[in-house]
């Protein structure tokens, strides 16, 4: 089964380019299975996993990137080169196993213009339960419960050489259910969502606590108040 949401999430999350234009719809390569009890999907192709989109009329989608460069991917963002940053998480849903996490950022570029990667650095390696990412200056800052960090590259060569905790304080009793979705707000701060495992800590002592929802927070890890 993991084969199987590998190869669709690669082929799908983000890592697709959508636009508008007219053509001829093909009919989708058929799905096969392998087992009986639990039947399970064969794993697609990049290729065709996205002949399986269903799209509005008039769009289209085209690969961007797939296997063997970037895997599971669970979170992303363009910067302003129009590069994309893509979370690979290996670790995700399960506790680390060791001392060394097996997720990775992945700077994904188009080099030569013709829509798609051919160009992938690691930003940022060794890291574990990475699940969402916002970049700022000088780097990004990436959820990993228990805690926000700042990964920050100091000498400009797209590659993390400094690791910050901002704060702690997100469960982890279910991994499925932890901080996700940063994003920039239109009050410059950052926003972002947790699940059923939470959130206390204290800021500028006053406890902050709350069991799931959207909250906002400070670049500089200052303060986090829950928004709804």
């Amino acid at each position: 089964m993991k084969l199987v949401v590998r190869g669709f999430l690669a082929a799908l999350v983000g890592l697709l380019l959508f636009g508008a234009c007219k053509g001829t719809k093909q009919s989708p390569p058929p799905l096969t299975y392998t087992g009986e009890d639990p039947r399970v999907q064969d794993p697609l192709s990049p290729e065709d996993s996205q002949k399986h989109i269903q799209l509005p009329e008039g769009f289209s989608a085209h690969l961007f990137a797939a296997e063997p460069n970037i895997i599971n991917p669970i979170a992303f963002t363009w910067d302003e080169r129009g590069r994309l940053w893509v979370v690979q998480s290996q670790d995700y849903p399960h506790e680390l196993a060791n001392d060394v996490g097996g997720d990775r950022i992945t700077i994904c570029e188009d080099t030569d213009g013709d829509g798609k990667a051919d160009k992938f650095t690691d930003f940022a390696t060794e890291q574990s339960l990475s699940t969402g990412i916002v970049l700022v200056k000088g780097g990004a800052i990436v959820s990993q419960a228990p805690d926000m960090v700042f990964l920050e590259d100091t000498d400009g060569d797209d590659i993390m050489d400094k690791r910050t905790v901002l704060f702690g304080g997100f469960g982890t009793f279910d991994t499925h259910a932890g901080p996700s979705s940063l994003r920039y707000g239109i009050d410059n701060a950052l926003w972002g969502a947790v699940g059923y495992s939470g959130f206390e800590n204290e800021f500028n002592g006053k406890a902050v606590k709350f069991e799931r929802g959207v909250y906002r927070f400070g670049k500089d890890g200052s303060f986090l108040e829950p928004v709804g």
